[in-house]
């Protein structure tokens, strides 16, 4: 009897510990999650200023001319978003996915987007003036005409990018962009 016992034992310490890691990895992600009352908000009145967005799946979504100054949405997944003439100012878009997504006229000035993913973005015309772009991803980025003053593009990968006409008055740079 005490044979069956103590294996009993070792295997609900190992279920309980097993138990524990999992849920001390499940708990940051899910505090670290959007608020599905700002994301419904966005949605439907494209007026989300200041809002919770964090880790937001908001993939194709047609946010034209959405106000999201302020926002947080660090971590979000905004790939082939129509973000057309939208107001992004001072919005954390830290570490987001932007890839493929239209941010024609958008306002991005005092933006954050470090490491965030901009390939193949459409930002043609777009104020991202002050913005912080360090170690973004902004390959075959088509940036004509926008305004890159005093914008912070440290470790930027612009491979392929098109920043014909840009303002690039007082931008940091790393490394000058390849003509």
């Amino acid at each position: 009897m005490q044979g069956l016992t103590k294996p009993h034992f070792l295997v609900k310490l190992r279920a309980g510990v097993f138990s524990l890691a999992l849920f001390s990895l499940v708990v940051p992600a899910v505090a670290n999650a959007e608020n599905p009352a700002h994301v419904r908000q966005l949605l439907q009145t494209r007026q989300c200023p200041n809002c919770d967005l964090r880790g937001a799946n908001l993939m194709d979504a047609n946010l034209f001319k959405a106000n999201l100054a302020g926002a947080n949405l660090e971590g979000a997944y905004l790939a082939g978003a129509n973000l057309f003439g939208a107001n992004l100012e001072r919005a954390n878009l830290n570490r987001a996915s932007l890839y493929l997504a239209i941010l024609v006229n958008a306002n991005l000035a005092g933006a954050q987007l470090v490491g965030t993913r901009l390939t193949l973005s459409n930002l043609v015309n777009a104020n991202l003036s002050r913005a912080n772009l360090e170690n973004a991803v902004m390959k075959g980025a088509n940036m004509i005409d926008a305004n890159l003053t005093a914008a912070n593009l440290k470790g930027a990968d612009l491979d392929r990018a098109n920043l014909s006409g840009a303002n690039l008055s007082q931008t940091i740079f790393d490394r000058p962009p390849n003509p």
